[in-house]
């Protein structure tokens, strides 16, 4: 029996609809669930459900810890940061002039602070500095959305998904556009891994180079195992010292026993000066000091030790311990090229020269607030 032509136009308009349907299932919505109460609902990087209002309606941010306002900055609703916590990393005034109208602020400012400045939302660390305050925000109604977790990550995987886990956080909370441009960050973040990855996972455990990172303001004072600087260095190939402890976040080791290590690279973060491990006799005991490997290390928008930019400071370290193995891997063309794509910033040369040489745009390395 023949089949109608509109049956068989409404029988293929219904498979293409269930195609459609199972598809989207197999890949995370870019919309939140609404709750009854007509917010969406939001799981934060510490798992808790949180209500939003729709995305139109979060017009003021309150940046509670130190690595929102790079993110928001990359999404570009930097506009948005109404308040955020003091820092002063090299580049964040340069690329965003801007700035100068966010107020900032210490990492725990009063409530009343934040219901005069009318915040819609706040992202915030977890339990920290103040456990207490987490209570104190859910009692004025501001929803507050953990997007810095300290948990102890046990992978690489589990390590890369949460840094882009952090910042599609805070793009669902803005929106469809800003969700498009943290897949994009994403997207570029997961193929870079893979390229250093496949590069150095064969590298055997007793011919990997010893790292040890200095994040200052003291030489033994380090980021432990949960920290950015482990975890991509470790991808790029680093025998990271720190890794022989029990430190997971950041804190002091024993000078003896980093001696004892011999690390043969060490890396200097945050605007510190290289004069911490050089201008000090006992660290000329190390291979990194009698070789000539101790480094100053490039910092951005943020330190590449929290920020997006770890993309980078992988790159980095990849290029800087193995450039056997890296030999088309144009470091300095990597850094224009993010500038451009996601701060949307355009480098000059000499503005390149600085940053690689681990100087500021006024050519000075110094760390002053001494963090």
């Amino acid at each position: 029996m023949a089949i109608h032509p509109n049956r068989r136009r409404t029988a293929v308009f219904l498979a293409l609809v269930l195609t459609l349907f199972l598809c989207a299932c197999d890949r995370p919505s870019l919309l939140s669930p609404q709750s009854p109460d007509g917010l969406r609902l939001v799981v934060d990087m510490a798992g808790r459900e949180v209500r939003l209002p729709a995305p139109e309606k979060i017009r003021r941010i309150g940046c509670l810890e130190v690595l929102c306002y790079e993110k928001l900055f990359l999404l570009g609703a930097s506009d948005r940061v109404v308040m955020m916590t003091r820092t002063n990393a090299p580049w964040m005034r340069r690329t965003n002039p801007a700035i100068h109208r966010i107020q900032q602020l210490l990492p725990d400012p009063p409530v009343e602070e934040l219901l005069r400045q009318e915040v819609d939302v706040v992202f915030r660390t977890h339990g920290y500095p103040n456990p207490a305050k987490m209570e104190q925000l859910a009692q004025t109604g501001i929803p507050v959305l953990v997007s810095q977790n300290r948990a102890r990550l046990d992978g690489i995987d589990a390590f890369v998904d949460s840094r882009n886990r952090m910042l599609r956080l805070f793009a669902q909370a803005l929106g469809p556009e800003y969700q498009a441009r943290a897949e994009e960050w994403c997207a570029y973040h997961d193929r870079m891994v893979r390229m250093v990855r496949v590069r150095t996972v064969d590298i055997p455990a007793g011919q990997r180079v010893r790292l040890y990172h200095v994040r200052g303001p003291a030489a033994v004072h380090t980021q432990g195992k949960s920290s950015h600087t482990y975890w991509y260095g470790i991808i790029a190939g680093a025998d990271m010292v720190v890794g022989k402890t029990a430190l997971a976040g950041k804190g002091d080791l024993s000078l003896e026993e980093i001696i004892d290590w011999d690390p043969q690279v060490i890396n200097i973060g945050r605007h510190y000066s290289a004069d911490l491990v050089l201008k000090d006799p006992n660290w000329v005991q190390t291979s990194a000091v009698r070789d000539g490997r101790v480094h100053e290390l490039p910092e951005g928008v943020f330190y590449w030790d929290g920020s997006t930019e770890g993309v980078l400071l992988m790159l980095y370290l990849a290029r800087e311990l193995y450039p056997e193995r890296f030999p088309d891997l144009d470091v300095r063309k990597e850094i224009r090229d993010y500038y451009a794509r996601f701060y949307r910033y355009t480098l000059s040369g000499i503005e390149l020269d600085l940053m690689l040489a681990g100087k500021g745009p006024d050519g000075k390395r110094i760390n002053e607030m001494n963090n």
